[in-house]
C-alpha cells in the first residue's frame, strides 16, 4: 500500500531543521564579523556547527526509519496477505463442500462458481455441523485479520471493507441456519460470498498469483465434474 505525500505534513515538519540551519549561519555570520576573542568565536563556532549540523543528522535518522518502516510494512504487508489467501481457499472448499461441488478446483471453475444460479444453488445447499463449524472458524479468523490490520494498517479501506462485507455473508448464513433454514435466502448469502471472493482476486494480481499457487497444492475429492 502506498504512502500519500502530504504536502502540509512536510513543511510542518521542515520548520525545526530551517531554522537550525538559519540560527547556525546567523551565528557563523555573526562571529565572524562581530567576534574578536578567539575564544569566544571558538565557542560559538561550534555551536553554529552542532546546528548546521543537527538536520542533517535527523534527516539521516528520518531516512533510515522510513527504510526501516516501508520493509517492515512490506513484510507485514505479504504476511497478511498469505494468511488471507489461506483463509480464502479454505472458504471456498466450504461452499464447494455446501452446495456439492467436487473436481479440481482451478480460477476456471472457480468464476464458474459464480455463474451458478441462486436456484440451483438452493437445491443443493447442504450444511452439515463440519461445515458449519468450519464456517464460523473462518468467519472468526476474519474478525481477527480485520482486528489485526487496525494496528499495522496494511489494508486499503477498500480492501477492509470488502472483508467486512464477507465476514457480514458468512455470519448471516450462519444466522439462517441456526434460527429459518430458508435454503433460497442461504443461497443467496453464498452467491454473494463468491462474489466477493472473486472481486478480492480480481483486485489484486499479486494475490490471485500467490492463490493460483495455493490452488496447485489444495487437495479436494473428485467425485464428479464441476457443472
Amino acid at each position: 500500500m502506498c504512502m500519500k505525500f502530504n504536502l502540509r505534513d512536510f513543511l510542518l515538519k521542515m520548520i525545526p531543521y530551517v531554522l537550525s540551519i538559519a540560527g547556525g549561519w546567523v551565528l557563523f555570520i555573526v562571529t565572524k564579523d562581530d567576534i574578536h576573542d578567539p575564544s569566544v568565536a571558538d565557542l560559538i563556532n561550534n555551536i553554529a556547527a552542532s546546528l548546521l549540523s543537527i538536520p542533517l543528522v535527523f534527516l539521516l535518522y528520518d531516512y533510515s526509519n522510513y527504510r526501516v518502516s516501508k520493509q517492515l510494512k512490506k513484510t507485514l504487508a505479504n504476511n497478511m496477505g498469505d494468511k488471507i489467501n489461506v483463509l480464502l481457499l479454505k472458504l471456498i472448499m466450504v461452499i464447494r463442500q455446501i452446495i456439492g461441488l467436487r473436481g479440481k478446483l482451478t480460477f476456471a471453475t472457480l468464476n464458474n462458481m459464480g455463474d451458478i444460479s441462486i436456484s440451483r444453488m438452493a437445491s443443493r445447499l447442504k450444511i452439515s455441523a463440519a461445515a458449519m463449524k468450519s464456517l464460523r472458524e473462518c468467519r472468526d479468523e476474519l474478525d481477527n485479520l480485520i482486528y489485526h490490520n487496525a494496528n499495522s494498517n496494511v489494508l486499503s479501506a477498500d480492501q477492509v471493507q470488502t472483508l467486512s462485507i464477507l465476514m457480514r455473508e458468512i455470519s448471516q448464513l450462519i444466522n439462517e441456519h441456526n434460527f429459518r433454514r430458508n435454503r433460497h435466502v442461504g443461497a443467496k448469502y453464498i452467491k454473494s460470498m463468491i462474489t466477493h471472493i472473486t472481486d478480492w482476486l480480481d483486485s489484486d494480481a499479486l494475490a490471485a498469483i500467490h492463490f493460483q499457487q495455493l490452488l496447485g497444492t489444495a487437495k479436494l475429492p473428485i467425485t464428479q465434474n464441476d457443472k
